[in-house]
């Protein structure tokens, strides 16, 4: 497990909170946002560490991390692991009565209702939780959405002309990109096919059928697709945002592209644990991770924060479309595919 100590609090800027010792514990406000009042600042400052279980990579999280222990005083004990892993882990250490964790999330939302189901997330509201978009958090408040990355496409400039450049989804139908288009199967994730669900039902209801017929090369996962895009043995690809933006920035002949139909997200949501240690110091963190402050760290990785006044996402020198642009899918929406439609997109994808 990767520790991350904590460091000294100081007053900085617009933030107010009261200074360690003696002090008496007063409202975490930044920026003019109440984060945490009084009484639950004490009783977390008391419990002095937060133990994190995220799918998060801990590059995408530093920043936040750093904030969170300089303004709190709260140490962060973080433990990155992938979705599937992380989802088994939780579920091992809760059944033997061993979870250690205070705060956990996932990439899934079939695995998130696992979780509920087995009583293992707690209900903790942030306090802007009515202001949230409903998409992005459970009624109840057990889990909510830390970050989100966008789905869209991008094109290597050396093998696209620039008056070539697809400006909508349904560009990618034309004949001329057969052979050359990538994309992750459904079985990569929830991000695969969240977006193939954007197409089809904000798209149009044939888009399966009519991105099949140009022949997409398919992939299980996202990193042969990226380097075939990088090194040019496809011309163009579905993926997210933030891994064509890490790819420019490293020198890629990549642009990315913003469709005027709009872009899917697709990210990891999580809450407090109903079992948790330090339950003071995860609610704070949980208000912490989803705060107006927090969002810009956030979205200099080029991913979108949850709270409703986040800013927009940025990266390799692009800034994101707005909030509004984008499309996410809703827990009733997820459940009502996520069982049939894989089995259809291998049937539309496997006869061409």
């Amino acid at each position: 497990m990767k520790k991350i100590l904590a460091s000294c609090l100081v007053l900085v800027g617009a933030v107010s909170i009261a200074y360690f010792g003696e002090a008496r514990a007063q409202a975490l406000v930044i920026d003019g946002e109440e984060i945490a009042d009084a009484k639950l600042m004490a009783a977390a400052r008391a419990e002095k560490i937060v133990n994190v279980y995220s799918t998060n990579q801990t590059e995408l999280m530093q920043e936040v991390l750093d904030s969170f222990q300089k303004m709190t005083g709260i140490q962060v004990d973080y433990l990155r692991v992938p979705t599937v892993k992380l989802y088994d882990r939780v579920l091992a250490e809760f059944s033997a009565g061993k979870l250690d964790a205070d705060y956990a999330n996932l990439t899934d939302l079939t695995l998130i209702k696992e979780w509920l189901s087995r009583g293992i997330l707690a209900a903790h509201k942030v306090p802007w939780h009515d202001t949230i978009a409903p998409e992005l958090r459970h009624p109840d408040g057990r889990w909510y959405y830390s970050f989100r990355s966008m789905q869209t496409i991008a094109v290597n400039t050396e093998l696209v002309k620039e008056a070539d450049y697809p400006k909508s989804w349904t560009d990618l139908y034309d004949p001329k990109w057969k052979g050359k288009l990538g994309t992750q199967t459904v079985e990569a994730g929830g991000s695969a096919l969240t977006l193939f669900a954007f197409l089809r039902m904000k798209v149009g209801s044939d888009s399966w059928e009519k991105l099949a017929a140009v022949g997409p090369r398919t992939y299980a996962t996202s990193a042969p697709m990226y380097n075939d895009l990088v090194r040019g043995r496809i011309a163009v690809a579905f993926g997210t945002a933030s891994a064509f933006s890490e790819a420019i920035e490293n020198g890629a002949p990549i642009k990315i592209m913003f469709p005027k139909e709009g872009m899917a997200t697709f990210g990891s949501m999580g809450n407090v644990t109903s079992t948790a240690k330090h339950p003071n110091a995860a609610k704070v963190w949980v208000n912490f991770l989803t705060s107006k402050h927090a969002s810009k760290f956030i979205a200099k990785q080029g991913v979108y924060a949850t709270h409703p006044e986040a800013p927009r996402a940025q990266a390799a020198g692009y800034t994101f479309p707005a909030q509004s642009e984008l499309w996410n899918i809703s827990p009733d929406q997820w459940d009502q595919i996520q069982k049939t439609w894989p089995d259809e997109w291998r049937k539309i994808f496997e006869k061409r």
